[in-house]
This record gives C-alpha cells, structure tokens and sequence, in this order.
C-alpha cells in the first residue's frame, strides 16, 4: 500500500483532472484500456512495455480498470508509479457516469514522460465488457485501444494499430489471429479449437465474411462509433457486439501473434462460455 500513503491532500474531482491537463496542455491522443483481474506478476511489465515500445510523440492515458483484484495489482502500480519515479498521484473522487470504489490519476511530475495513468477500481467484479464500458466513459481521447493485461497482447504492435487507423481511414482497426501471417503460441489444440468454433459461429450467423478474427480483445477504435452503441451482453467478447451494431463501420485487420500468458491464471472458466452463448442469442435477437 507504499503507492497511497498521504493520499488525503491530493484528492481531487474530474473536473480538477481536466483543469490539471488543460494547464500542461497535453490532453491525450489517444486511450489504452486495460481490465485487470489478479493480474499482479504483469501489470508492471505490461505499462513499461507500453512504455519502452510506443514511437508516436503524441500524449496518451493508460487506463487501469481492476475488479478489486485481492492481489494487489493496482497497489503494484502505486507503488512503482509514485512520486520518487517522477509522478503525482492524485486521489480522484468519481468519473463521469461511473461509481467506482475507488480511482487515482497518476500524472507526471516533468515532461520526461508522454503518459498518464488513471486507475479504476470497482468494488464488485462485473465482467470484462462492463471493465471495458467503464474505461470508455472515464477516457477523454478520440481513440480507444482495448488489451489484455497478461502479456498476450504484445505493444510491440501498438504502433501500426494507432499508424493504420490514422492513415487507412479505418473505424475500427483488429488485431487478427487469424489473418494470414498471425499466429497463436502456447495453447494446448483444445483451446485453439473453442477459439476457431467460436469464431466460425460467430461469422456464420452474423455475415462477418470480411473478418478473420470478430473475438479479438486486441483493436483500436474511433470513439465516435461507441457513441450510439448500447452494450447489453455479458462476458468477454466486446469486439463481436462492436462489429454486430454497428452498421457500415470500415474495418481493417493486422496480423498478430497471440503468446499465452506465462503469469497468473487464465480467466477461461465454464461461465465465460455460457455467457458466449447467451451473448450470441442476445445479438442475433438484435441483428
């Protein structure tokens, strides 16, 4: 708990969060979305990833999103990101539209840096698509990039993710396993084949054929085509409501190589694949 000591004297409001980036006058280009769950022995190496790997000079929002994690992934943070490393953290009392247990910005102290951090922490653990809506609504940038936070998802390719959306004129640019050159490494066949069913369902019933990988976690997205989109499936697939409600979005895919996590435990459980299913329903009654 090192990160939150003498919180009290730096708590602010949303809107002191938008007065403090309006001074610097860096507001961020761009947003990274990450729920966390028990993902502790990552989370550190994941965000200095990030770090080390992003070119773009623009600024940018790293967005923490933890369901309460009892290993203590966001004290992880805290404590790595704090005042002697050259940051402030600020104890924020509510987001717009969202009521969490409890948040922090974690902002730079110097122009060594060209990101901030923001911190959500939810009480109850409510799913990966709500974790994902949360960090929508807090996000301020007209790009939002959604990850995993166990290392599956390399930032090594978050450079041609935030290039191609900002070139091809894309809405929507996804991270594809499953387009020619991209590849997934360190899954025993029975978890490659849920996955690959899974995907054939979901083209099949809903015409996805310009897709190779509609359950993909890993895409960036024009925060304009969230707007009008009213999320109301479970689980842990968002991209698929993303492609079934929105109508003549223009997408584009890159190839990627999915590496499974070498930390932590994976949150494949019977539950995520009843909420699969009942997420399929729930899209083919809209569709």
């Amino acid at each position: 708990m090192g990160g939150i000591t003498g919180m009290g004297k730096n708590t602010i409001c949303i809107k002191t969060q938008e007065k403090i980036l309006k001074d610097k006058n860096k507001f961020p280009s761009f947003s990274i979305i990450i729920p966390t769950y028990n993902e502790s022995l990552n989370i550190i190496d994941l965000i200095d990833s990030i770090k080390n790997n992003i070119t773009d000079s623009a600024y940018y929002e790293v967005i923490i999103v933890d369901d309460n994690s009892p290993d203590g992934t966001t004290n992880k943070i805290l404590d790595k990101y704090n005042e002697s490393n050259g940051f402030t953290i600020y104890n924020i009392q509510y987001f717009n539209d969202i009521h969490p247990y409890k948040n922090f910005l974690i902002y730079p102290s110097h122009n060594s840096f060209n990101f901030f951090i923001k911190i959500i922490i939810r009480k109850d653990k409510t799913g990966l698509i709500s974790a994902i809506q949360d960090g929508i609504s807090s996000s301020i940038s007209d790009f939002i990039i959604i990850m995993d936070a166990d290392l599956s998802h390399s930032p090594s390719y978050l450079n041609l993710l935030i290039k191609e959306i900002k070139i091809s004129k894309s809405d929507i640019v996804i991270a594809s396993r499953y387009l020619k050159n991209g590849k997934i490494m360190g899954w025993p066949k029975k978890r490659i084949f849920y996955s690959k069913a899974a995907t054939f369902i979901s083209k099949s019933l809903f015409k996805l054929n310009n897709i190779t990988d509609p359950m993909s976690g890993f895409f960036i997205i024009k925060r304009d085509i969230l707007k009008n989109i009213k999320f109301n499936t479970s689980g842990y697939k968002i991209l698929l409501e993303i492609l079934v409600k929105s109508k003549n979005i223009k997408s584009k895919e890159i190839p990627y190589t999915f590496i499974n996590r070498k930390n932590g435990s994976s949150k494949l459980s019977s539950k995520v694949v009843v909420d699969f299913f009942k997420a399929i329903i729930i899209l083919y009654n809209y569709n």
